[in-house]
C-alpha cells in the first residue's frame, strides 16, 4: 500500500464527505477509494470513517488521524518544494483563494504574467469574499483586502499593496439630489453598501481638522462590489468603493468624488499563508511577484491628483 497516497485519499474523502465525489476528483474508481480506506483502517487498527446508507462521518479516531494526515502531507509537500527550490524551478500547483472583485479585475491579469514566466507551475484559483480555512481546504495562500483578523495564530499576513477608497456618485445623481458637504448629510442620501468591505456601512470622512465616521444606509446592499459599482454608475445613489474597482469609470467621468477635499480611506492588500518552517518556493515567488506587479499596476490616486 502507498501510505502517502492512501492518506491523501482519506483526506479528500473527509473533505468531501463522499467516496464518489473524492473518486471523481482524484479520477479513480469508487472501489479503489474504498479499498484504500479499508487498507488504511487495517494499518492503523481502528475505524476512521463511520459509513451508513445516508451519510459519512469521522469517528473520534478518524478526526485525530485526519489532523495528523494534514500535518504529515504538508511536511511531505514542503520537502518536495524545498527540493524544487534547490533545483532552481518551482513546480506543482499553487492554490490561491482571493476576494471576488480583486480576483476578477487584478489577480486574473497578474497570474497570466506569472505563469508565462513559470511554465512548470499550475495555478488553482478560488474567488470567495470569505476567508477559508487555508490548511483544511488546502490553499497555499489567500489574498485579502482590509486589516486581517486572523482566525488562526498559525497564519501569517504580509502586506503587498494599499488601495484608497473613494465616496463616489454619478454626475446625474448629484444634479438630481445635490452634493453632500458633510458626513452627516450622507444620512439624507441613498448609500449603496458593499457588505463584505471592512468598513461596509461605516464610512469615514477625513478632512484637515475633522475625522468623522457615519453609519449609512440605502436600498441596495450587495456582497459584490461590481454590483454596487453598476448601481452607482446608473445614478441610484452614493457608494464607497476601492479605486481599482471604479478606475475606468472615474477616468471617463462616469463617476465623481463626492468629498473632493477629503483624504481617502486607505486599506491594505495582504497575502495570507500558513506559518511554516519552510515557506514554499512557489508561494514566496508569487508573493514577491504580486507585490512588484501591484506596485506598477495599482493606481492610488484619483485622475489628475499627484501620487503621494
Amino acid at each position: 500500500m502507498d501510505l502517502f497516497g492512501a492518506m491523501r485519499i482519506f483526506v479528500r474523502v473527509t473533505d468531501k464527505m463522499s467516496f464518489s465525489l473524492a473518486a471523481d476528483e482524484l479520477d479513480i474508481s469508487s472501489s479503489s477509494v474504498s479499498k484504500q480506506i479499508a487498507q488504511l483502517e487495517q494499518r492503523v487498527g481502528a475505524k476512521l470513517l463511520q459509513r451508513t446508507t445516508r451519510r459519512l462521518s469521522l469517528t473520534e479516531v478518524g478526526e485525530a488521524y485526519y489532523q495528523q494526515c494534514l500535518a504529515v502531507l504538508r511536511e511531505v509537500d514542503e520537502s518536495d518544494n524545498l527540493v524544487s527550490q534547490l533545483q532552481g524551478a518551482p513546480r506543482g500547483t499553487l492554490k490561491i483563494n482571493c476576494n471576488m472583485t480583486f480576483g476578477q479585475l487584478l489577480l486574473s491579469r497578474a497570474v497570466n504574467e506569472f505563469m508565462a514566466d513559470h511554465p512548470e507551475l499550475s495555478v488553482d484559483i478560488t474567488l470567495d469574499d470569505r476567508l477559508p480555512d487555508l490548511v483544511r481546504d488546502g490553499f497555499d495562500l489567500a489574498i485579502r483586502i482590509a486589516e486581517p483578523v486572523l482566525p488562526d495564530s498559525t497564519l501569517v499576513a504580509r502586506q503587498v499593496a494599499s488601495v484608497p477608497l473613494y465616496v463616489v456618485a454619478s454626475p446625474d445623481y448629484l444634479r438630481r439630489h445635490g452634493r453632500p458637504t458633510t458626513a452627516e448629510q450622507l444620512l439624507d442620501h441613498n448609500c449603496l453598501v458593499f457588505v463584505h468591505a471592512s468598513n461596509a456601512d461605516q464610512w469615514r470622512i477625513a478632512r484637515a481638522g475633522s475625522d468623522q465616521t457615519v453609519r449609512v444606509s440605502g436600498d441596495l446592499r450587495a456582497n459584490n462590489s461590481l454590483v454596487a459599482r453598476e448601481a452607482v454608475v446608473a445614478g441610484r445613489g452614493i457608494a464607497n468603493l476601492a479605486y481599482f474597482v471604479i478606475e475606468e469609470q472615474a477616468k471617463r467621468g462616469a463617476l465623481q468624488r463626492v468629498f473632493v477635499d477629503a483624504e481617502p480611506e486607505v486599506l491594505s492588500v495582504y497575502a495570507i499563508y500558513p506559518d511554516r518552517r519552510y515557506l514554499s518556493p512557489k508561494v514566496s515567488l508569487f508573493v514577491e511577484f504580486l507585490q512588484g506587479w501591484l506596485a506598477t499596476q495599482l493606481s492610488r490616486r484619483w485622475p489628475g491628483e499627484a501620487r503621494p
